[in-house]
């Protein structure tokens, strides 16, 4: 796909300026972004990012917007749906998002896209963080006949407290840390018990494995999130 010097295609980095200098070093940075132009039933853009808090105050991802260009500059369509991410960094945090938007038209048709990541100084909750353990498995048996590919999650609680509502952040990377595929999962109303552990298996879509072969992408591993956001005290 084209890179033009229009679009930038980088992430444009959040500053979040509070009232007084003490909040002005909360800082977002995009350590990586990838596009994914996906021709299924339907032409569907991704863009997913590596978003980090590179400064010294907590710092909330809260806003996103994804536009999509065609070979002329116009705008084909946008969406500020953003999905699948913790939204509350300490510093030294960091996360993933993801954008994507379907378009009546066709593939070759896309040219380029812009990718733009905000955040803002908020101290209303913060992301209780747990120890998560990764793999990534391809080629699974499904049947007799088929293969898939799972990522597989484990989070441990290790806290002294049941754990409910805990989301899960499930990436898959190649080599050089290119963001192939993320999906997240949000386990409602289960509880994880002091100690416990639990695995969420995410399932790598048949169209993006068929893209991935396309490409010449080699996925070779995997990272994962999981937390639960909580109020903090006033």
């Amino acid at each position: 796909m084209k890179r033009t010097v229009k679009t930038a295609l980088t992430l444009v980095p959040a500053l979040l300026l509070g009232t007084t200098a003490a909040f002005a070093a909360g800082k977002l940075d995009v350590s990586q972004e990838n596009f994914h132009v996906i021709d299924s039933y339907s032409v569907y853009g991704y863009a997913f990012a590596k978003v980090e808090n590179v400064g010294d105050k907590p710092i909330q991802v809260n806003a996103g917007l994804l536009e999509i260009f065609d070979k002329e500059g116009d705008t084909i369509t946008s969406t500020d749906y953003m999905s699948a991410y913790a939204e509350n960094l300490q510093p030294g945090d960091y996360t993933y998002v993801r954008l994507y938007e379907d378009m009546d038209i066709n593939a070759e048709d896309i040219d380029d896209y812009l990718l733009t990541v905000t955040g803002k100084s908020d101290m209303s909750y913060t992301d209780r963080r747990f120890p998560v353990e990764v793999d990534y498995q391809a080629d699974v048996p499904r049947s007799a006949y088929s293969t898939t590919d799972y990522i597989y999650a484990t989070v441990t609680n290790d806290t002294d407290e049941t754990v409910y509502d805990m989301e899960v952040v499930s990436v898959l990377l190649d080599d050089e840390g290119n963001i192939l595929y993320l999906d997240g999962e949000t386990m409602y109303n289960e509880g994880i018990l002091p100690g416990s552990s639990v695995t969420v298996r995410t399932e790598i879509s048949s169209d993006f494995k068929e893209y991935y072969a396309s490409k010449g992408f080699q996925p070779t591993h995997a990272d994962a999130i999981a937390y639960v956001s909580v109020p903090n005290e006033e």
